[in-house]
């Protein structure tokens, strides 16, 4: 029987024993996913990666089992048990009841999509205070978890350089660089034997857990209930047993990924308050590396998928290739922070390639759209239809708005990060400042000016009406005003010229190769 492709059946509401109003059907690299009114269900695929194994409905059943048990850690009141799945006497399949039972399910609350950190984070929602109230969980939980005789070996060097053999030896892929993957294991065969007695401090006092292991943004969700951590590595204990270090990088990592490194910086810095752990700091960038290299491993297996279409697969490589990138950074960091401006008119694709470009290089993404609401006191995402240069678009404001993306990009840049600005800045004294910033700091500029065929930009104005993703307040009827306010920028030296009616994807290909030739130069990345 091919179970996959009677998945539709419980597409039905009433497939289900409960209200199931809105039933949706998500998909990752291991399960299946039914989100069913109040509920969610997850069910195993049957896959081999080597390691884990769901290969039978018994080792199915073992696997679903052991989620329900780890995870109740965290969230008991999430989890309620394992439901089968079942061919009723019309041949279709339900949840639970009477017929042929064919496959374990893992039973759950179903968390609102509104309050997972992901959706937090592409809204402009998720705030230091979220980060804190995460750090003190995880740290206590930490405190609590199994350590010692049959946890603490997988901290061990041998482990660790296994884990990451493994990780190159399934990832012969196009999606990662042949140059960037050996790079990458210099860098861990070098650091791993500079840091070995570190690695070996560690696995005696504690530091390794059998902790989360997959704690990145889609698994946090913030209620009114209450904080989940959930779904946790269950199938292998080798991934979730690890350095307490190794757990705390891995969403760290992934705030990165959505160009947050601000929230990074709060999380980490929590944590270490929190559990006096102030070593782990040496090691928060190598495993960092090994997160990112593992999220982008993963999603490539999805590429696999027979029934997956051309769209989804495009997305999916974008995805596992900015988690590649990702890795790649931490392993061969610039010496000198990179100030790098995307600026442009409103719909030019700024924005976009600006938090592609964070979230590749692990930087800072600033935005003048967030900046300027914070200030008047807004929610990103709420918007202000006032006219040219009024409201909260005066030239007072404005001022603000750019004086205020200097002083946080100084602090980040000082910091040693590479930070991001995409603003219009259609003023030469604008960007003459932001040139005066990156000399006072001993930052390099890396000017791009985002544009497109007048007639695009337009159109995606009037693409962007009634978007709640969107923070820019740009729109058609001021377009004659912007446009004709915005002075070309021949007064900096440009380094690229995005045309973004090409795909983002491409852009970023083409933007990191031209970064990875100036690094050759005055802003050489670390020897190998």
């Amino acid at each position: 029987m091919d179970f996959a492709a009677r998945l539709s059946d419980l597409l039905r509401p009433e497939a289900y024993p409960h209200p199931a109003r809105d039933v949706r059907m998500l998909e990752t690299h291991i399960s299946w996913i039914f989100l069913a009114g109040d509920h969610a269900y997850k069910l195993r695929k049957p896959v081999n990666f080597g390691f884990l194994d769901f290969s039978t409905v018994g080792q199915r059943r073992l696997d679903c089992n052991a989620e329900i048990t780890l995870n109740r850690r965290l969230c008991p009141d999430l989890y309620l048990g394992v439901i089968d799945v079942v061919e009723g006497d019309d041949g279709l399949l339900r949840m639970g009841g009477f017929g042929k039972v064919l496959e374990p399910a893992v039973m759950m609350r179903r968390l609102p999509e509104s309050g997972m950190l992901s959706v937090l984070l592409e809204r402009g929602e998720a705030d230091e205070r979220l980060m804190q109230r995460i750090a003190l969980r995880l740290a206590d939980f930490h405190a609590s978890a199994p350590t010692g005789s049959g946890v603490d070996e997988y901290g061990s060097v041998q482990t660790l350089l296994g884990n990451w053999e493994e990780n190159f030896r399934q990832t012969q892929t196009a999606l990662v660089d042949a140059e960037k993957r050996d790079a990458t294991r210099r860098y861990v065969e070098r650091f791993v034997s500079e840091y070995h007695e570190v690695f070996e401090r560690r696995m005696h006092t504690g530091r390794i857990r059998d902790g989360h292991g997959d704690l990145h943004a889609s698994s946090v969700c913030s209620t009114r209930r209450g904080l989940y951590l959930f779904d946790c590595i269950q199938f292998n204990r080798r991934f979730r047993c690890a350095d307490v270090a190794a757990d705390l990088a891995f969403l760290s990592m992934d705030l990165e990924h959505f160009g947050r490194g601000d929230l990074a910086a709060t999380l980490v810095d929590a944590y270490v308050r929190h559990s006096h752990d102030n070593e782990l700091l040496l090691l928060l960038d190598f495993y960092k590396c090994y997160r990112a290299y593992v999220r982008g491993k993963v999603l490539s297996f999805r590429l696999d998928e027979v029934r997956l279409d051309s769209a989804s697969a495009a997305t999916i490589a974008a995805e596992a290739r900015a988690y590649f990138d990702l890795a790649y950074a931490y392993a061969e960091p610039f010496t000198a922070p990179l100030l790098i401006v995307t600026m442009g008119l409103p719909a030019s694709g700024k924005t976009t390639l600006a938090r592609g470009l964070a979230g590749r290089l692990g930087g800072i993404h600033l935005s003048s759209d967030v900046a300027r609401k914070h200030l008047m006191g807004l929610r990103p995402n709420v918007h202000r239809l006032d006219p040219f240069e009024g409201g909260i678009y005066a030239r007072t404001v404005s001022r603000r708005t750019y004086a205020t993306l200097r002083k946080q990009a100084a602090r980040w840049l000082r910091r040693g990060k590479t930070v991001v600005i995409d603003a219009t800045y259609g003023q030469p004294s604008e960007r003459a400042a932001l040139r005066h910033l990156a000399r006072r700091v001993g930052a390099r500029p890396y000017f791009i000016l985002c544009h497109a065929d007048e007639e695009l930009l337009k159109s995606r104005l009037v693409a962007r009406i009634g978007d709640p993703h969107t923070t820019s307040d740009a729109r058609l009827e001021i377009w004659p005003a912007l446009r004709a306010a915005f002075v070309e920028p021949v007064d900096v030296p440009l380094a690229f010229c995005a045309d973004t009616s090409q795909s983002v994807d491409t852009l970023l290909v083409q933007i990191l190769a031209d970064l990875e030739r100036t690094q050759r130069g005055s802003i050489s990345r670390r020897a190998a």
